[in-house]
């Protein structure tokens, strides 16, 4: 008998003592579980997942697991030989020039800085002297999106701002910025739909870099460097679904501006960037003879399933950061039409706590990428921001704005209750919600059911 068979079984009978000091025997045997959740029912309603009815599935994922092979040894190390062979800046601006033709359009992978700001692919650098003073800010967002079945549906952006001030005994800054939209017209497309959450999300990610731009103006005769994070990509994007997409974009660039006009050191900062590939397919492209690169997407070839991170964690050491480097694309070519300066750059950087390391790539536009005392100050500030937390390796900044942006599930359950009070003062006849009675028998349903720790 498995293990959930026996946990079944014990719950169909009663829950006492004795199934308590079973489950901690059958854990301290089995699993190494600190705690196990069940959802008992009540009032006759059945668990809505029958776990038991999984054992066999579940032992044959545990197979699978066995079987499928997770060795990229050999295709790193094919990696690695090619990044330390990455030597040739000539020869690698000559194969960029190349995959640039209107001919080759597939490429989206690493390419150095022109000259003369340009850096050997393979270079590491360590981390520079912290600089004995310097303003630091973050900005974050999150937001509650629009439900249509509010009479009247409506959504809320709230920004963190936390600003930070590196060797001075000021205490740090901290303010946070609820918005409330509400009137029909902004809440709704020009066909009278509900926005999307794409578009609640490009809302908020616009939102974000405003109000970074504006604290960064406010704070731009402060100690310098003036820094400012940003917890994404600084390559956004929006597309046509998404409401009002050129008027969005022409906010962003310009909260762009703003932030290079006060003088600061904008950072886009993507923890755990396991999703970049820019690196292998940029090694991928300098092993291609050249009667091979053609107009089909460029990918990783020979090193195929391997992400950046993984030559990263092993070339970079802790505080060290990998070359400068742009992403090849549509996109940053774009941002490089709005003015030379708005093109995104970036390096990898491997930050570490003292207990755990964690490797990190930043975003930054031109105007820091070609100044290299810029650049320094930045790499010195993020490396020595992540060490502040314990033995988490995260930039102490960004993890105090997160706390000042996050609209928790409480929080909307409260500002719904509000909603609901002015619609009582002012139209108490009219219930503001309309429920269909598919949802409303879903909420009896799991209303009755309790979350019980044994």
């Amino acid at each position: 008998m498995g293990f959930l068979d026996t946990i079944f079984n014990l719950y169909d009978t009663t829950i006492t003592q004795h199934l308590t000091e079973k489950l901690d025997t059958l854990e301290r045997q089995c699993y190494p579980m600190k705690s196990l959740y069940l959802v008992c029912n009540v009032q006759g309603a059945a668990l809505a997942l029958e776990f038991n009815k999984l054992v066999d599935q579940l032992d044959n994922l545990g197979r699978m697991i066995q079987e499928i092979s997770f060795d990229v040894s050999d295709r790193l190390d094919i990696a690695l030989a090619r990044f330390e062979a990455a030597t040739d800046l000539d020869f690698i601006h000559e194969r960029i020039e190349l995959v640039r033709r209107p001919d080759i359009s597939g490429y989206r992978g690493a390419a150095p800085l022109d000259a003369p700001f340009h850096e050997r692919i393979c270079d590491i650098f360590p981390a520079p002297a912290v600089p004995d003073s310097a303003t630091i800010l973050a900005a974050d967002g999150s937001q509650i999106y629009p439900n249509e079945q509010w009479r009247m549906p409506y959504y809320l952006t709230n920004i963190g701002l936390f600003v930070y001030h590196h060797g001075d005994e000021r205490k740090p800054e901290q303010t946070s910025l609820p918005k409330l939209v509400y009137h029909p017209e902004l809440v709704r497309d020009k066909f009278n739909r509900v926005m999307s959450g794409r578009t609640i999300d490009a809302l908020r990610t616009v939102s974000e870099m405003h109000e970074l731009g504006n604290a960064a103006w406010n704070l731009r005769d402060d100690a310098r460097p003036l820094i400012a994070l940003y917890d994404n990509h600084l390559l956004f994007w929006v597309n046509s679904d998404v409401t009002g997409y050129v008027e969005l974009m022409k906010k962003y660039l310009g909260g762009l501006v703003h932030l290079h006009d006060a003088g600061a050191l904008l950072a886009g900062y993507i923890d755990n960037p396991v999703r970049s590939k820019t690196v292998i397919r940029l090694l991928h492209l300098l092993s291609l003879p050249e009667d091979e690169i053609k107009g089909d997407p460029l990918g990783s070839g020979d090193m195929e399933g391997l992400k950046d991170i993984d030559i990263f964690n092993i070339v970079l050491r802790p505080g060290d950061r990998s070359a400068l480097m742009l992403q090849n694309s549509p996109r940053n070519l774009l941002y490089k039409k709005r003015g030379e300066n708005y093109e995104i750059a970036y390096f990898y950087v491997k930050v570490s706590s003292g207990y755990q390391d964690a490797i990190a790539r930043v975003d930054i536009p031109m105007w820091v990428a070609r100044d290299k005392q810029k650049v320094n100050e930045l790499h010195a500030l993020i490396v020595s921001q992540s060490a502040m937390q314990g033995r988490n390796p995260y930039p102490y900044v960004l993890t105090r704005a997160d706390e000042l942006a996050v609209v928790s599930g409480k929080d909307k359950i409260k500002l719904e209750e509000m909603i609901r009070l002015q619609w009582r003062l002012n139209k108490p006849a009219i219930d503001p919600l309309v429920i269909s009675p598919k949802n409303f028998g879903k909420q009896i349903a799991r209303s009755q059911k309790r979350l019980h720790e044994l």
